[in-house]
């Protein structure tokens, strides 16, 4: 009987073990591997994520599936609460009493078996270009560069409690004045560290298939503490904008989805 003891009590240490790996580690990640949503940003994006399977949802068919469903939408990222969508050439909303609801703004909903967390943000001019000549410099272009757009907005994306500065510039569109090269960066500053997101630079042509990008969203799609990004990009005339989704980790920013 002595001799079993030094068995059982490594087996008790064992079953401890993986309780608490189970506890700390495996009850979440099988909650993830539970989880459903279905998507819709902007006019005609829509994704759908099943466990941890992305799907980038085109079939007319299966999008028209979802008309007179309830879905969580969101205008400029302020809720407009649950509400009826439906589909023609973009998303229509209805409150419960089926009563079309107007609006204008970014369009982003969402449906799903658990909550998401939408971050309200406001955006601002640059006007300290430290970082903005850095990488301008990093990607040999002039810092007398002329933009359509720079912008900059702050979020403290992976809840550490400090803010992290997300900056945007871009010379696609431009009327009042004709650049030699064409760029569109996104970039993110966190630590004096720059993290690229988006960038696109191509010699200036006439086929214009210039994009230029704006944010979109800030979302907590898996519930993590750390925040996914939407990256929208439009497009000359009637091409369809493009979104993508972002996601933050040590390694830098990748895209888990796009609607292209």
């Amino acid at each position: 009987m002595k001799r079993k003891k030094p068995y059982i009590i490594i087996l008790v240490i064992l079953i401890v073990y993986f309780l608490v790996f189970y506890l700390f580690w495996g009850r979440e990640n099988l909650k993830k591997d539970r989880y459903s949503t279905t998507i819709m940003v902007g006019e005609n994006t829509v994704w759908s994520l099943s466990g941890r399977k992305w799907l980038n949802i085109t079939k007319q068919s299966t999008i028209e599936s979802l008309n007179w469903q309830k879905f969580k939408v969101f205008v400029d990222n302020k809720s407009l609460g649950e509400n009826y969508v439906w589909h023609d050439d973009k998303w229509y909303v209805f409150d419960k009493n089926k009563k079309a609801l107007t609006f204008t703004g970014k369009f982003l909903a969402y449906k799903a078996n658990y909550d998401i967390n939408v971050l309200d943000f406001t955006e601002d001019n640059i006007t300290d270009l430290t970082y903005v000549n850095e990488v301008l410099t990093d990607n040999d272009l002039s810092i007398s560069s002329q933009f359509t757009t720079s912008k900059k907005t702050s979020i403290d994306i992976d809840s550490d409690g400090i803010d992290e500065d997300f900056y945007l510039i871009s010379n696609a569109f431009a009327d009042e004045f004709t650049p030699n090269i064409l760029f569109s960066i996104v970039f993110m500053v966190k630590d004096n560290n720059i993290y690229y997101i988006y960038n696109d630079i191509s010699q200036n042509n006439l086929d214009y298939k210039e994009c230029k990008p704006y944010f979109n969203s800030f979302l907590d799609i898996d519930n993590d503490k750390t925040y996914e990004m939407i990256l929208s990009c439009g497009r000359y005339s009637v091409k369809e904008e493009v979104n993508m989704l972002y996601q933050f980790s040590s390694d830098g920013f990748k895209i888990i989805i796009s609607n292209q």
